[in-house]
């Protein structure tokens, strides 16, 4: 049986904890705390993205490029 999966774009602040939680996994090389945070932000927006970026930055300290750079790998 085939089940249709529709993505549910994510709200602002469950997009901001996704990030603050793939940060907080990456500070520990926490790999499955990574992919909690990033199967979030996955149906984020960009614009949202951007935003919870901004917030983590923000709120700990990280710089986006330190950010942009944990999201490339």
């Amino acid at each position: 049986m085939y089940h249709r999966t529709h993505a549910i774009t994510p709200t602002q602040q469950a997009a901001n904890g996704a990030m603050e939680i793939f940060i907080g996994g990456s500070r520990t090389e926490n790999i499955p705390q990574m992919l909690v945070g990033l199967s979030v932000l996955q149906s984020a927006t960009e614009a949202q993205v951007h935003a919870a970026m901004q917030f983590v930055h923000t709120s700990q300290g990280v710089t986006i490029a330190e950010i942009e750079a944990l999201l490339a790998r």
